[in-house]
């Protein structure tokens, strides 16, 4: 079982990482927790062979970004694809966009871009909108967890960011690059940092946020700065990919973790409950902190709800 943390390129889309890492991995069971648009760069999460099993099990979990929102202009993706299709007046300052952040934090509800992987009737949103027949598509429940102006510009400006101990952030001297896709003009840009819950589009939040300031937005920019408790910081360049990358199962595993006796463990294998009081889903490991399987208890036993194929 392995897991890797890649810096996803601006350009490639997630399939396109998936294919580099299936040939550099030399495995064709290769998955990711979360997809990236191909105008987002950042940490993109890999799971291989066993660990693709993992996925319903992270997949939720919570992520942090780093985004570019421009002022005064949109279009049809929502993003830096182009062309603009519609402008409109900036009006507002910074004290107008420091009071308007903090309004998401009550936000449940978001209605989808256009151009989304969503599907309706068997038909993917973005494949509708290409057609010029876009679906009606409704709001679905999202989480803003925390939403911090970190710099507000005239235009785009590619800011280096660096780890802190409260997340990434924009780097005064020393950081790490950002690429940012090409330009589509001199629109005043708001670099927000943001961590939300699963289903949560930043190219939706690029344009409430131009709606509450009563213009038009679009996201120029975005990394993806962490995905649940695996940071950018331990991501690795597509390039440099390799088996000797993996990250361990329990660094990523939000679960709270149970060591097995022998005799406990034997039963996993087999997919029989445990007596162990817990509550939840839990990490269960051998005397090696290998991982043999997630269960979930209800305050009295353990339901084995995953269970992994474990290495001699």
């Amino acid at each position: 079982m392995a897991l890797y943390a890649v810096d996803k390129p601006l350009h490639l889309t997630s399939h396109d990482v998936v294919e580099e890492a299936r040939r550099r991995l030399s495995t064709r069971r290769v998955g990711h927790t979360g997809t990236l648009d191909p105008l987002a760069t950042g940490l993109l999460l890999l799971v291989t062979n066993e660990s693709t099993k993992l996925v319903p099990f992270l997949s939720g979990e919570d992520k942090e970004y780093i985004a570019w929102v421009s002022f005064g202009a949109t279009t049809p993706t929502l993003d830096a694809e182009g062309p603009i299709s519609e402008e409109a007046p900036v009006r507002f300052d910074r004290k107008d966009l420091e009071a308007a952040l903090p309004r998401f934090l009550e936000v449940r509800e978001q209605v989808p871009p256009l151009y989304s992987a969503i599907k309706v009737g068997g038909k993917r949103a973005y494949e509708a909108a290409r057609e010029g027949k876009p679906l009606a598509l409704g709001p679905r429940p999202v989480r803003y967890l925390e939403v911090e102006l970190l710099a507000f510009d005239p235009e785009p400006i590619p800011h280096p960011i660096a780890p802190s101990a409260r997340g990434w952030r924009l780097a005064e001297r020393r950081g790490r690059p950002v690429r940012l896709p090409r330009s589509l003009g001199a629109y005043p840009t708001a670099v927000v940092r943001l961590v939300v819950g699963p289903g949560t589009y930043v190219r939706a939040f690029a344009r409430d946020l131009g709606e509450m300031l009563g213009t038009k937005a679009f996201l120029s920019g975005l990394v993806r700065t962490r995905v649940g408790r695996v940071g950018l910081e331990r991501a690795v360049a597509l390039s440099d990919l390799s088996p000797e990358k993996a990250i361990p199962e329990l660094d990523v595993l939000p679960f709270p973790v149970v060591e097995l006796s022998h005799t406990e463990a034997r039963r996993v294998l087999e997919g029989m409950p445990l007596p162990i009081p817990a509550m939840g889903y839990v990490t269960l490991v051998d005397s090696k902190r290998r991982l043999l399987a997630i269960a979930e208890g209800d305050g009295f036993k353990l339901k084995i709800r995953r269970v992994f194929a474990r290495e001699a």
